[in-house]
């Protein structure tokens, strides 16, 4: 069952639902994902299996419902501790699978295994014990363990286990004739007999249906998860290429030249510049991402003022009113810095002046900064927006939840208005 635009063959997908233990060989490299997906299947398939168990737990107390009803109190030792015992144990079962969070791998077969010997021995419990009038109807309660189990099976082993099962259940279904005392031409122990068997069969049925949806919502995830990841990768390296080596090549090209002792000064403070830009480019590139630590959102933002100033930036923090406490996340505190940086090296490349005010606020239930120069500004309605107000400003706050907004005018300088919630 293909995926579109899954690179995934047919055969994989069959052979792993046929066997779930032994996943097909691959001679591939290029089909790494295939055998993510398999694995991920695999999981699901582990944790899956409380959806069976829910089901005896329910099945228990509506079949034994319907025995109660049909026959009185005919049978009902021991027809009602059966149900008992197998709502109570299917609960504590769930409850450990849930707590646990599905079948540990290592244990799966033994687990199984286990729960199947134990609905074999309370339905020969039950065939023992229960009146020979009622006995094939007794049967049918306790039988609703061994549905659940050969689901179990199916979606955890695959179809030769199940059907392997289906066809143990015809002489234990014999078993628990005999051991009731009944002759195996009784016609109500055959037809009882049929109904359970078919039962099984619609077990193996129901749990390879819901094995197909889970490979084809574990292949239809990862195609999604995988199509957003090399998006996002894309953008961010797009945003590290625009924010640091496209920057400064850009600074270099705008360097004055007519005075020779400051462009002299200038080189020397752009070539600094594009050292420390190498070497963040480099560990960006080189080295895992680490979480920020908290330092103080004024903190950060006096470093990003800080690093400006390597490029001829002068720049007045204000941040007097402001509460610098712990309320932005890590992700928010992180997206405003790098917008701001942005902003002020628009201010380097673009207003001709050196000089700018950073004031830092509570607004509207977040983080303001706004950052004001006196520069030459622009027309906002003449200029469209280019890639470092779009991408490096407006979308890197739009991911955290907040708003970028660039105002100017001809001769009066430029105000940015960067905001996160809180």
């Amino acid at each position: 069952m293909p995926v579109p635009g899954f690179a995934v063959p047919r055969r994989d997908f069959v052979r792993t639902l046929l066997h779930r233990g032994s996943p097909p060989e691959r001679p591939d490299a290029g089909e790494d994902l295939a055998a993510v997906g398999d694995a991920t299947l695999a999981r699901a398939a582990r944790y899956w299996v409380v959806v069976p168990v829910a089901y005896r737990i329910a099945a228990f107390v509506k079949v034994f419902i319907g025995f109660a009803a049909a026959n009185g109190s005919t049978g009902l030792f021991p027809v009602l501790p059966a149900a008992v015992l197998g709502v109570a144990a299917n609960a504590a079962f769930l409850w450990w699978l849930l707590r646990s969070g599905g079948l540990p791998a290592r244990r799966t077969r033994r687990v199984l295994a286990a729960d199947l010997c134990a609905g074999l021995a309370l339905n020969l419990l039950t065939a023992v014990l229960a009146p020979d009038s009622v006995q094939p109807f007794a049967i049918d309660v306790t039988w609703t363990w061994l549905v659940g189990s050969v689901a179990m099976w199916a979606g955890t082993s695959g179809l030769p286990a199940a059907l392997l099962l289906l066809a143990a259940a015809v002489p234990v279904r014999v078993l628990l004739t005999l051991a009731g005392g009944l002759r195996l031409d009784d016609h109500l122990a055959i037809n009882r007999s049929i109904g359970c068997l078919v039962a099984l069969a619609v077990s193996i049925v129901v749990a390879c249906g819901i094995l197909v949806l889970l490979g084809v919502g574990t292949r239809f995830a990862l195609d999604i998860g995988l199509r957003r990841g090399q998006e996002a990768e894309r953008k961010r390296t797009q945003r590290l290429l625009h924010d640091s080596v496209l920057q400064t090549l850009e600074a270099l090209a705008i360097s004055p030249s007519d005075d020779a002792d400051h462009a002299a000064e200038r080189l020397a403070q752009l070539r600094s510049v594009a050292h420390a830009e190498a070497a963040e480019l480099r560990r960006s590139i080189t080295e895992p991402i680490e979480p920020r630590t908290r330092r103080g959102f004024v903190v950060e933002l006096a470093d990003v003022a800080a690093d400006m100033a390597r490029e001829g930036l002068r720049t007045q923090l204000v941040a007097a009113d402001f509460a610098d406490d712990d309320r932005l996340s890590v992700d928010r505190r992180t997206a405003m810095c790098e917008a701001v940086r942005e902003a002020l090296r628009n201010t380097v490349k673009h207003a001709g002046t050196s000089r700018v005010v950073l004031r830092v606020e509570e607004r509207d239930g977040g983080t303001a900064v706004v950052a004001r120069d006196q520069g030459r500004g622009f027309d906002v309605r003449e200029r469209g927006p280019g890639f470092g107000i779009q991408q490096s400003i407006e979308a890197r706050l739009a991911e955290v939840g907040g708003t970028g907004q660039v105002e100017s005018t001809p001769g009066h300088g430029t105000r940015v208005t960067l905001w996160v919630p809180h």
